[in-house]
């Protein structure tokens, strides 16, 4: 049966991590941001293991990982042996099952993990069947080398990692409480997660800003904040073009942006990072007002005073229209109606602009499109350091 999972995790694609120690093999299924490795351990290896070099062993695979890019790690333990009792002490409070040669079963305990990347009913149907290939459904299958659907490659890991996989280290604890702490943490903040946590925030803090600003009637914030070239660069205050994204000059004004931010912001939000998309909203926002400030200072001839987060929101409109035009998967979702309205707002405020002389600043939202275009593009391909070194290791 050892040899029929191997095969099974080769043709399912997953990747082979030597660890340089009889009796045990680790496969792993990466994904986007996390890695999915399965341990499997005979019988020999699991009759000499204690619980203490388990949890050494188990926790020095997850920092292996974590080290290299992988932003959730999900080991489960295959116990490939007739032990089942002595397996169950040592990896109590672990994701672990037992496949149970000498009874031809699948063992699994109440508290763990009923499936794992659909393994559970192939290997179910393989000991029913004696030991034979056997799919989900119990068919027949050709598990021979030159019928696996993708072959792995056997990723080689320095001797280093590897003495520290078969030995165990004081690190090996460290990172385990370090993962639990993250998973505590996790659990706490898991009700936040699918939210636009930082389009939520952004909106509450203009709101705040604009409160006090209108109605408790602290206008030097806004004389202290708003922007303009003289101010900005002549008196080298710029700080500025930072605080000009946060106030608004009436109730019509940050209505409007508000609308927006929410609008285009959870969409792109949702299909980013957080961290990524905190920083193009804000380098949006800080192109826009760099751009406001040369058109009017240099092209215009003229010095007004701005306000508004619509630059730092039409980079974000910017982002959006990349986003749909890059990702099918995304214009296939429903979002790509949302260009419709961008396109027609779009249209609506130039053409009030050029007829009625409205008081927008063409330039500021001109220029926070280009730069969010631009921002998204270039965040959406960045890959990792860590995890761009361990891709080119796997590829050789």
């Amino acid at each position: 049966m050892w040899d029929k999972l191997r095969q099974y995790f080769a043709g399912r694609g997953f990747r082979e991590v030597n660890l340089h120690r009889d009796g045990m093999c680790l496969f792993y299924a990466d994904g986007t941001d996390g890695a999915d490795p399965v341990w499997m351990i005979d019988g020999a290896a699991a009759e000499s293991l204690t619980r203490e070099q388990y949890l050494q062993f188990l926790a020095t695979i997850r920092a292996m990982f974590l080290k290299q890019g992988f932003s959730a790690v999900n080991v489960l333990t295959l116990f490939v042996t007739s032990q089942t009792d002595r397996c169950r002490g040592i990896a109590e409070g672990e994701a672990f099952w037992i496949v149970d040669e000498a009874y031809g079963r699948l063992v699994v305990y109440e508290n763990q993990p009923e499936d794992f990347l659909g393994m559970r009913s192939v290997i179910e149907n393989n000991l029913r069947f004696g030991g034979h290939s056997r799919n989900a459904d119990g068919v027949q299958i050709d598990l021979s080398h030159d019928n696996l659907r993708s072959e792995s490659r056997v990723t080689p890991i320095s001797r280093a990692s590897a003495h520290a996989v078969a030995e165990g280290s004081r690190q090996s604890y460290t990172a385990e409480l370090a993962r639990r702490k993250r998973l505590q943490r996790s659990q706490r903040t898991g009700r936040f997660r699918g939210m636009c946590v930082v389009t939520i925030v952004l909106v509450l803090v203009n709101v705040v800003i604009f409160l006090l600003t209108d109605f408790f009637r602290m206008e030097n914030l806004l004389v202290r904040g708003e922007l303009n070239w003289h101010t900005a660069f002549e008196e080298k205050e710029y700080y500025r073009l930072f605080t000009c994204m946060f106030l608004h000059y009436g109730i019509d004004h940050i209505g409007g942006n508000m609308i927006a931010l929410y609008s285009f912001g959870d969409i792109v939000e949702r299909n980013m990072s957080r961290v990524r998309y905190a920083i193009l909203y804000l380098a949006a926002g800080l192109g826009s007002s760099v751009v406001s400030c040369l058109f009017y200072h240099y092209i215009a001839g003229s010095d007004p005073f701005s306000v508004g987060a619509s630059g730092a929101i039409y980079g974000l409109m910017g982002a959006f229209l990349m986003l749909v035009l890059t990702h099918p998967e995304v214009r296939n979702s429903g979002y790509g109606r949302r260009v419709g309205i961008f396109v027609i707002y779009l249209v609506y405020t130039t053409v009030l602009t050029m007829k009625s002389g409205a008081n927008i600043n063409v330039a500021a939202h001109t220029g926070g499109f280009v730069c969010g275009s631009i921002l998204f593009l270039i965040l959406d391909r960045v890959v990792p350091k860590k995890k761009k070194n361990w891709s080119r290791k796997l590829r050789g």
